[in-house]
């Protein structure tokens, strides 16, 4: 289904199993063309069950985070690992923070091949904010004061666009407000993502008919 403008949605209530499906093909054909598939993923509640579904060619793919809290106790990286059959790829809390963000931007290929993000009711995505700068550590990687207080480690604006396929999980009556606000263009940091294809939607609210 089109959606508006910059955005291709795909409503459904099964959410989870056409986003399942969606990954599996994406990564057969770059596996097929490239030898390897390198995806970033979501952090945060909402994908875990989505995590725990996919049943992907795993030594071929290299997983890593759109973003990382800075705390062993909520780390994405901890969250994802125990629901995920894959290996993750994962910014190194032990270290500093400048240190951490530095190393994980290394470990980055050059171009993701695909990113799910997750967009948050005050149109978050990754460890990006309204209004907090986000202190670019390299063009790749970004370290921010978060809204709860802790630091995160995100992915920047440019890299994340920079990919060859990103999809939003949208999930839950709580954020209808903030995907009519996406596919409107409203300002925010979700609609700063901007890539040179339509950016994907998965949702399981049904938009409204204007």
């Amino acid at each position: 289904m089109e959606g508006s403008g910059l955005y291709r949605v795909f409503p459904i209530k099964n959410v989870e199993d056409l986003l399942h499906r969606y990954i599996r093909r994406l990564s057969s054909v770059f596996i097929q063309r490239h030898g390897r598939f390198r995806v970033a993923l979501a952090g945060g509640k909402t994908p875990l069950d989505l995590y725990s579904m996919l049943a992907l060619d795993w030594e071929r793919i290299n997983l890593y985070l759109t973003d990382e809290r800075y705390s062993y106790e909520k780390s994405n990286c901890r969250a994802i690992s125990q629901r995920i059959k894959g290996k993750l790829i994962c910014p190194d809390l032990s270290k500093d923070l400048e240190s951490c963000a530095l190393e994980y931007s290394r470990l980055l290929p050059e171009r993701l091949d695909f990113v799910l993000l997750g967009v948050g009711e005050d149109g978050h995505t990754a460890s990006l904010f309204e209004g907090i700068p986000c202190r670019y550590i390299t063009p790749k990687v970004c370290i921010s004061k978060r809204p709860d207080g802790l630091w995160g480690v995100s992915l920047t604006y440019e890299y994340i666009s920079s990919s060859c396929q990103v999809a939003f999980f949208v999930k839950g009556e709580e954020k209808k407000k903030v995907l009519e606000k996406l596919l409107s263009g409203v300002p925010m940091p979700a609609t700063r993502i901007k890539t040179t294809r339509k950016v994907l939607i998965f949702t399981d609210l049904s938009l409204s008919k204007t």
